[in-house]
């Protein structure tokens, strides 16, 4: 199309004094000559803009196919299924730190907190504490949540990551050094003046904005 809307604009023929005659029953024209140049100017004008939208939508198009191109080439011919070895080194790893000595169950916790359990339960269904899950071995919670200032940090990124992210993967995130908290974990870099910015840079991390 746009190759076209060029051919047609090199092969526009020249306007001449006899086709503004025609316009003349039309408008009053003073100069004969003016008039077919600027009449001359003006298809030409409107011409070249078609050609330029014209060559603009090709370009679109085929970024598109070249884009969805490159996309089809990245594209695994099957779906990624986990092997049994990989579900099983996961698991085991999730066991490991399920089993740390820090991560309580929920009435060791309860005591030590001065709450009832069910106070506690209340808190996890809130959103206000973190309790990791394994199958039917219980919930266990990591005892940094007895300090209110890491607590406050656990609810608030609980309600901030409540729909997008597991507490396993919010576990690591708080507990795994990170490069923009000088390579402190978040739950040993929070003090009570940085919940804030520990929140942001943990959140940064999972790429939640």
């Amino acid at each position: 199309m746009g190759r076209s809307s060029d051919l047609v604009t090199e092969q526009l023929p020249q306007v001449t004094v006899a086709d503004v005659r025609r316009f003349s029953r039309a408008v009053d024209i003073h100069d004969a000559d003016a008039f077919a140049a600027e009449l001359q100017a003006f298809v030409r004008e409107r011409l070249e803009g078609i050609g330029r939208a014209a060559r603009q939508r090709d370009g679109e198009a085929a970024a598109g196919k070249t884009l969805q191109r490159k996309a089809s080439q990245q594209r695994a011919a099957e779906r990624w299924q986990p092997a049994e070895t990989d579900i099983q080194r996961g698991r085991a790893a999730m066991l490991a730190v399920y089993d740390q000595p820090c991560n309580l169950s929920v009435p060791r916790f309860a005591a030590l907190a001065g709450k009832s359990r069910q106070q506690v339960y209340k808190d996890l269904e809130a959103g206000r504490l973190l309790a990791l899950d394994i199958g039917r071995r219980g919930r266990r919670l990591p005892d940094w949540q007895l300090d209110p200032v890491r607590q406050e940090l656990v609810r608030q990124l609980l309600q901030a990551t409540r729909t997008e992210v597991d507490v396993w993967t919010l576990h690591d995130a708080m507990t795994l050094p990170l490069e923009s908290l000088s390579g402190q974990p978040p739950i040993e870099a929070v003090t009570p003046d940085s919940v804030t910015r520990v929140r942001l840079a943990v959140l940064d991390a999972l790429g939640i904005h």
